[in-house]
């Protein structure tokens, strides 16, 4: 709505195209291949359907039921493709979906290491479910068509839907187990510093693949296996009949699945973009360094090819996942590249205009795929409508800790806005260190400025004392530091505290980027053996700290005795 209207499309080489939709009339002429693409004048919302036809050549080709209003992507891996009927309050959300006026998309899941023009309409098979899946076409929303649709998507257009009453096109382009690079243009890639050994290494496997050695491979395997299922009585699994993966067309091949999935429709003119991702950046080789510089790049990258330079892109961090840090494990439980790269998603925040921010780690159940996702469409809905559609009475921006103060054996937090905690109970979550490194749990408090008039203290709720009884001398502070960690402050703003602060760390002690290939086997063998003295440290830390609290907690008994 209110932009220029983009089509393209094809013909016979050089035939004559006339577009109509609604008033608008545009006649242009197909290229020699028979490329065509023209642009319509502006129109403003209207959710009362009208007619789009074609024609060329005396063929007509019509579209019905068209709307006119603002379309949102919705980008990242299976946490936003996690389908709304599997999440929680999904039933009640799928038998609420009647709406008219939000249309469905999903894009087919392609990857290539060409960009493509186009992409089509198929029945796509669903290995994660088992189903085949309708995509390439718009639907409307009800609840035969949305329940297999995202989520965290269609609660966020859902939402927008409701405050704006501004029809709402909503485009699924998620890829699970996909990385950040793979929805990067190599072009833009290759100007990321350090992005050049993966790009390199991508292109090794290239160059090395061959299809028929590939299935031999396979089948040599197979064989193997058949006799080996033979002796313990079991029937052998199918004989292999195609190759592995052809590197050039994997789903993570550098920049393939944007040119799959992003270019063929880079001509629309979209409202924005809404990306949760991460996971898969944050395995044994992560790099959470390159990470922060390759997702900055990304949104940049979207940006020129949406040709919209300030377009707006929400952020959900890296959802939580695996065992809950719990104090038992709470050194142990940090040892995760998971929060650095949360970190680099919160960097391109702070860094870039016009990008939201909303984080998910406190949406927890022990799995890489927690349902908990209907808060996380509200949370980065909050942002849009509060920056796109003028309610400037939602807060969206969580709590951030701008400042550190050291004083001597305690640590002051000071946040840019008043911050509380959620259940009542005592903050939790804040780690405290010396020049050890070692991350005890911290006490964490409100700085005390005076009393009142009934003798009761007044908080400063902006500035939070941490300390430990253990770290005589800290130096640093880390909060909801790990995958799926413990952590229970908010904003202080009553309709806001459901708004997480988000993970953060005053140190830089980084996590150790994974080598590529290139750097050869002993400098990975090396980066693993690093990894594991890391948690064999953690857990000895664990011990020791154990073993320390109870001492102190003899020691208060026997001084009350007294």
């Amino acid at each position: 709505r209110d932009k220029p209207i983009r089509m393209w499309g094809s013909a016979e080489p050089e035939a004559t195209v006339q577009v109509r939709l609604a008033e608008l009339n545009g006649i242009t002429k197909a290229d020699q291949h028979g490329t065509w693409s023209l642009e319509l004048e502006a129109l403003p919302a209207n959710a009362e359907g009208t007619t789009l036809s074609v024609t060329s050549n005396s063929e007509t080709i019509e579209y019905q039921d068209v709307i006119i209003g603002d379309v949102w992507i919705l980008g990242g891996q299976s946490n936003m493709e996690d389908e709304l009927e599997n999440v929680y309050h999904g039933d009640m959300e799928v038998a609420s979906a009647n709406h008219p006026n939000i249309r469905l998309m999903t894009i087919p899941q392609v990857a290539s290491p060409q960009p493509l023009s186009n992409f089509a309409r198929i029945n796509e098979y669903n290995s994660w479910t088992g189903r085949y899946e309708q995509k390439g076409g718009w639907f409307c929303c009800t609840p035969e068509t949305v329940h297999r649709f995202s989520a965290i998507g269609y609660i966020f257009g859902r939402r927008l839907h409701l405050v704006s009453g501004i029809p709402i096109g909503l485009i699924d382009t998620a890829w699970g187990g996909t990385t950040v690079e793979a929805w990067t243009s190599r072009d833009m890639l290759k100007t990321v510093d350090g992005a050049h050994p993966l790009l390199a290494e991508w292109d090794a496997k290239i160059e090395d693949y061959d299809t028929e050695a590939s299935l031999q491979e396979r089948i040599d395997h197979w064989k193997k296996d058949t006799e080996r299922r033979k002796k313990e009585g079991k029937s052998p699994n199918p004989k292999p009949t195609e190759p592995d993966q052809d590197p050039a067309s994997d789903r993570n091949n550098p920049g393939a699945s944007f040119n799959g999935m992003i270019v063929p429709y880079a001509d629309f003119n979209l409202r924005g973009a809404i990306f949760n991702q991460g996971y898969n950046n944050a395995l044994g080789d992560a790099r959470p360094k390159l990470y922060a510089r390759v997702f900055k790049a990304m949104i940049q990258d979207w940006r020129r090819a949406f040709q919209n330079e300030a377009m707006p892109f929400g952020i959900i961090s890296l959802t939580a996942g695996g065992n809950p840090q719990i104090y038992q494990n709470f050194e142990i439980s940090m040892i995760d590249a998971g929060p650095f790269i949360r970190e680099g998603q919160y960097k391109a925040w702070q860094e870039l205009e016009n990008v939201g921010f909303a984080s998910a780690y406190d949406q927890q159940v022990p799995w890489y795929h927690p349902h908990k996702k209907v808060e996380l469409g509200e949370r980065i809905a909050r942002w849009a409508l509060h920056t796109q559609y003028g309610q400037t009475q939602l807060g969206w921006q969580p709590g951030i800790c701008k400042e550190l103060e050291n004083r001597g054996n305690h640590l002051i937090l000071i946040f840019d806005r008043a911050v509380r905690v959620h259940d009542g109970r005592p903050f939790e979550g804040f780690a405290i260190a010396g020049e050890d490194q070692h991350f005890y749990p911290a006490k964490a408090e409100f700085v005390v400025v005076g009393q009142d008039e009934h003798g009761r203290d007044r908080n400063d709720e902006q500035k939070l004392k941490i300390w430990s009884p253990m770290v005589l001398k800290p130096k640093a502070v880390r909060y909801a530091w790990a995958r799926n960690p413990i952590g229970n402050a908010v904003n202080s703003q009553h309709h806001e505290r459901i708004i997480p602060i988000p993970s953060f760390r005053t140190d830089d002690w980084d996590w150790p980027e994974a080598p590529f290939d290139a750097a050869g086997l002993d400098a990975k063998n090396a980066h693993n053996h690093q990894l594991h003295q890391m948690r064999q440290q953690a857990e000895a830390w664990v011990k020791k700290r154990i073993i320390e609290e109870a001492k102190e907690i003899l020691k208060a008994t026997e001084g009350s005795s007294k």
